[in-house]
């Protein structure tokens, strides 16, 4: 185990570079840890999802009253692992929601509960980076990451619009690691969505930035 926490280095790949190997001074190896140290989780209805300490449980039922109780029940049964293990989850930081085509329903909430503590409901939850709604349409996910590169094609432009200007070199490495870093992240998930055309657009915009093709109006 002394290994995995001593002489660690890393390296960056871009493209066919690769940089130098530098040491790792800070940081712990938490997700290894981690999931060696909650190895056996108890049994659950629900199907979990784990990465590093963020877990889900999830589980599908036609009734809402039967995902209230089947839930409440997992959350007990998480609660005693924790306390058998010396964790202390945190009802604060732990949110239930829904995701159906119902849309009479589209305002209902879960009652879940853990440790006694009613769960807040959450509409448009936050998981891996991904916000969800509850048709699972990706809307407001890909509304944030379209603000989200609108801002960055802004810082983008500077350069590339100066009288001094940017190669185009430079332009290329700014606009992967700006734009389409945050416009590619976890993208399998959302690509089917009927709203990444909203996405689309300012990523036409990160290209016209990189080309010198600016649109006018």
């Amino acid at each position: 185990m002394g290994l995995l926490l001593r002489d660690r280095h890393f390296t960056v790949h871009m493209g066919n570079d690769t940089s130098s190997s530098r040491p790792q001074r800070n940081g712990l190896p938490a997700p290894l840890l981690l999931n060696l140290y909650s190895n056996n989780l108890p049994a659950t209805y629900g199907r979990k999802f784990i990465y590093a300490d963020d877990i889900c449980v999830a589980i599908q039922g036609q009734y809402f009253s039967e995902l209230e109780c089947s839930l409440s029940s997992d959350m007990a049964r998480m609660s005693h692992f924790c306390r058998q293990w010396r964790l202390k989850p945190s009802a604060s930081k732990t949110v239930s929601s829904v995701f159906h085509l119902h849309n009479i329903s589209a305002t209902r909430e879960l009652s879940v509960y853990l440790d006694g503590l009613h769960l807040r409901h959450e509409c448009h939850p936050t998981y891996l980076g991904v916000t969800l709604d509850h048709t699972l349409s990706y809307t407001e996910h890909l509304t944030k990451t379209a603000g989200k590169l609108k801002n960055r094609n802004n810082l983008l432009m500077k350069p590339a619009s100066s009288t001094w200007g940017a190669s185009a070199k430079t332009l290329r490495s700014s606009a992967l690691v700006l734009c389409y870093s945050a416009a590619e992240y976890c993208a399998p998930v959302w690509s089917r969505s009927g709203h990444r055309s909203r996405v689309d657009v300012q990523l036409n915009s990160t290209m016209r930035n990189c080309t010198g093709n600016f649109c006018v109006s």
